[in-house]
Formats: C-alpha cells, structure tokens, sequence
C-alpha cells in the first residue's frame, strides 16, 4: 500500500479572526463577550475548511489507490458489479492423482508469456499444472450437473475503497457493515484421492471456461464439500448437506 503525504490547507485566517476578535476587546470578561460573537462566524469557516480537507483525502485515495484489495472470484470470468477485472483465467492446481506437486489453487492467466531465451520444451517431469475440471455429475447441486467435466475459469478483481478482504466457509452471510462481493458452493479434492489442494469458494453461478468441451482430462477436480458429523457439531451442521461460502470486503 502507498504512503500519502497530505498537507491540510487549513486556514490561518480562521484562527486570526479568533485572535483579532480579542486584540479588539478590552478587559477580561468584555473579551470573552468579544470572542463569542465572532464564533459562529469562525466554526462556519473552520468546518469549510475541513470538509474541503476531508473531500481532498477522498480524491488522493482514489488517485493513488490506497485502499485497495483484490480477491480471485472461482467459476467465472468477469468480476461482481463494484469491483474491476485485473485479469480472467484458467482455474489450475497439481493433478487429483499424485501425491506430491502443487497444492495451491491458481488462476492461471489466459494468455501467458514466456521467458522463451531461458527455457525450453523438454520433459523434466517436475511440478506439473493442470487445469481444473467440475465433478458435478451426483446431482448433489442440483444446478451444477451440467457443468461435469467441463474447465474451470477464474477471474482476479480489484475492489476499490476496501482494505480487506475474507473468505468464510459454511454461510453466505458477509459480518456486518462488509460488503459481499459473492456468494457459492464450497469445492475441493475428493476425500479419497492421494493428494490435497486448497478449498475454493465457487461461485453459486458458476460458467464453462470459454472453450471447454467437456473433454474430461481429469487433472485437478472440484467436487461439492460437505459436512461430516461427529467431527463436526450436528446441528447447527447437517450430515452430507453441501456447504455454502461467502467472500467478502471491507
């Protein structure tokens, strides 16, 4: 985040109204008198001054970019109303059937560059990326069985005049006087495969990446999250109910 120097141009000749006011009067008690009834005059200039002092803040805020944050929205490829696009991708991560690689969920830009003068295409069998398909075909969301095996987008956005932003997993609810930027379904790897990635709260409206043709490469999998009691206190949860997840600024 920028630092911002402000020079607040108050003016003097708020306080020298004040100071004249009393130069003006003489004795104690006669200046007292003196000093209030140039007040009123005094408070309306002072407060003119600060609000214009405030709205100037405002402006070198919104110049500067201080307050500021972004967030990734998972399942599609625009940003929410109030905030801008930074840039749309490729939801990616290590493959659901290797133990080792990548484990964080990225949003893979859609048109990469390359250091081409330092690399070249031969097979190293490093970490290896994949993109991420849905596996929504159990009809546990009813809304999302049409998304199976299709790519994941993901879009990264800037939202102005907030300082933080959080994910909460298991409501859509934003705390309050947070601004909700959107709500969705809590997705991650299925519990039997040998590796495990980061939880993604995918939007409850969720798209194709554009060009995906359900071609079912199986890399990195979303699947629907849901709650396992005993583990978990039962109620306020409820066995095998797919969880729910907000993401929210402030």
């Amino acid at each position: 985040m920028k630092s911002v120097l402000i020079a607040l141009p108050l003016s003097i000749m708020s306080l020298g109204v004040s100071v004249q006011a009393a130069e003006n009067c003489d004795g104690f008690t006669k200046g007292m008198t003196c000093f209030k009834d140039n007040t009123p005059a005094v408070a309306n200039e002072v407060n003119a001054n600060f609000q214009a002092v405030l709205a100037q803040i405002a402006k070198i805020k919104t110049q500067t970019g201080v307050g500021n944050v972004s967030y990734t929205r998972w399942g599609r490829n625009e940003c929410p109303e109030g905030a801008s696009l930074i840039y749309k991708g490729i939801a990616a991560s290590g493959a659901h059937n290797q133990s080792g690689g990548i484990s964080s969920l990225l949003c893979l830009i859609d048109k990469p560059t390359f250091a081409t003068d330092k690399v070249n295409d031969g097979n190293y069998d490093g970490a290896l990326l994949y993109g991420t398909e849905y596996e929504t075909n159990n009809k546990s969301i009813a809304t999302l069985v049409d998304l199976h095996d299709s790519d994941a987008p993901c879009a990264v956005c800037l939202k102005p005049q907030a300082t933080l932003t959080l994910m909460i997993p298991g409501t859509i609810n934003c705390p309050a006087d947070w601004n909700k930027e959107y709500e969705g379904f809590l997705m991650g790897e299925h519990h039997s495969h040998p590796s495990s990635h980061d939880a993604a709260c995918v939007d409850i409206a969720p798209e194709l990446r554009p060009g995906s043709n359900k071609a079912n490469q199986n890399g990195n999998l979303w699947y629907p999250t849901e709650a396992e009691c005993g583990s978990l206190p039962c109620p306020p949860y409820v066995q095998n109910r797919e969880l729910s997840c907000v993401v929210c600024t402030y």
